[in-house]
């Protein structure tokens, strides 16, 4: 194997070399080792974005000491300000630092404070990105749409785009939350790439697309479908016919149910095997003969909801929420997540840090900033882990402050927003830290 390998390969680069599989990287050095001026590896990457728990904690130094280690100071990327906060961040870290362009504006850096309990957090992001406005005079930032909000936690987005109940109805079954995340399960693909896309090429007047889209997904306009009809002087007149029944229903109040048995009555598309048994045996003129990949549900795994009853809240829950669902799954919204950001850039980034939302245990902005202490257990030991959940969140509050072109604005929770605030300190200057009360 490592012949074959160094034979078809003798330069080998590996991006984001922080994030690989530590016994797949351990074999590669290995072989670099053992072939020694017929193979050579390159590594690209930056520890302090490691996000994954599966790679080597410090890679740099694993890596034999006869290797190269160039190192990039330059960041084309961020504003002076914000080079300068990443350079704070990472001190800690690996001592590392990075020089801004000498042609890059200052840039601003905003933190906002406020009580774990406040009741309306959207209307106090809102304010945030109103005063951000303000205070850069960039006014964008008082659109939502034009600028990227990154939350911890999927639900998180889900609650401030309008999609939880859906959301939150199928994320309780472990075996479809993957697939839920990816946006790949069949049972939605049917509303997100059947429907929705039908749905924006009829209400723009668009029949071409409507016909082009019905061509690639309908059974009504198979080859199959059209040889039937041949015979008939407009053998699209079902397809026209089922895309008329469909936009009778009133989407604003309509179920996904409700949409789901009208595709089924008319066969505009087809059904998928996990929505078949909420369909009337006489209503399903069309289905889908095989489980599709992603939608194999088999045996339950202990303790999670049943498919049929996430699938049923699902159902039950309104059809409006599906195009702001669709909208996050594909990238194209202003929302992400902490972690699937890195490499990317945006001009202006809002990062939502609230731990009590965000329900996990291997992130604590509150005890990164010192507003919480760490479990008893690990303050009563001598030593400390190998990696504590600090700096695995130092390392991710890295990131996503690290991905803006012109300005950052952070918001956050905490139960002590005092002391959430005076160990802000460390980071931020005085005038870049403020306080929201609740509200």
């Amino acid at each position: 194997m490592q012949d074959i390998i160094v034979g078809k390969y003798p330069f080998l680069l590996i991006d984001e070399s922080q994030d690989t599989n530590k016994n797949l990287m351990d074999a590669l050095i290995a072989l670099s080792e053992a072939k020694k001026g017929q193979f050579a590896v390159g590594l690209f990457g930056d520890v302090m974005q490691r996000i994954y728990l599966d790679g080597h904690l410090d890679l740099a130094t694993y890596v034999p000491d006869d290797w190269a280690k160039p190192v990039k100071r330059m960041n084309h990327r961020a504003p002076k300000r914000v080079v300068r906060l990443g350079n704070a961040l990472r001190a800690a870290s690996d001592g590392q630092s990075q020089l801004a362009r000498e042609d890059k504006d200052e840039g601003f850096v905003r933190l906002f404070v406020m009580p774990a309990d406040t009741k309306n957090k959207n209307a106090v992001e809102e304010e945030i990105r109103l005063r951000m406005a303000e205070l850069t005079g960039d006014e964008q930032w008082g659109e939502a749409t034009k600028v990227k909000t990154l939350t911890l936690e999927h639900h998180m987005a889900a609650s401030r785009c309008g999609f939880q109940k859906m959301f939150e109805a199928l994320r309780q079954n472990s075996k479809l939350s993957t697939g839920l995340i990816r946006g790949d399960l069949p049972g939605l693909r049917v509303f997100t790439e059947g429907v929705l896309p039908l749905l924006a090429y009829r209400q723009a007047g668009d029949e071409f697309n409507v016909m082009s889209h019905l061509r690639r997904l309908s059974p009504l306009v198979s080859r199959q479908a059209l040889t039937e009809a041949s015979d008939k002087q407009d053998p699209l007149a079902g397809a026209r016919d089922a895309v008329d029944d469909l936009m009778e229903i009133d989407f604003k109040q309509a179920s996904n149910l409700q949409v789901l048995e009208r595709v089924a009555k008319t066969g505009l598309f087809d059904i998928p095997s996990s929505l078949q048994p909420f369909i009337e045996p006489e209503q399903l003129s069309v289905v889908t003969p095989q489980v599709a990949s992603g939608d194999d549900e088999g045996e339950e795994e202990d303790g999670s909801t049943s498919s049929l009853a996430a699938w049923r809240q699902f159902l039950e829950s309104p059809f409006s929420q599906m195009a702001a669902y669709a909208e996050y799954v594909s990238d194209k919204g202003p929302f992400g997540t902490h972690q699937g950001v890195k490499g990317l850039e945006f001009e202006r980034v809002f990062v939502i840090l609230d731990d009590s939302e965000a329900r996990g245990f291997l992130f604590s902005y509150e005890r990164l900033f010192g507003a919480k202490l760490p479990p008893a257990s690990r303050r009563a030991s001598s030593t400390e882990p190998a990696e504590s959940s600090e700096d695995r969140t130092r390392r991710l509050l890295y990131v996503t402050c690290t991905r803006t072109t012109k300005s950052l604005a952070l918001a956050a929770y905490s139960e002590n927003p005092e002391a959430l605030a005076r160990g802000a300190d460390a980071w931020f200057e005085k005038d870049e830290v403020a306080r929201i009360d609740n509200r």
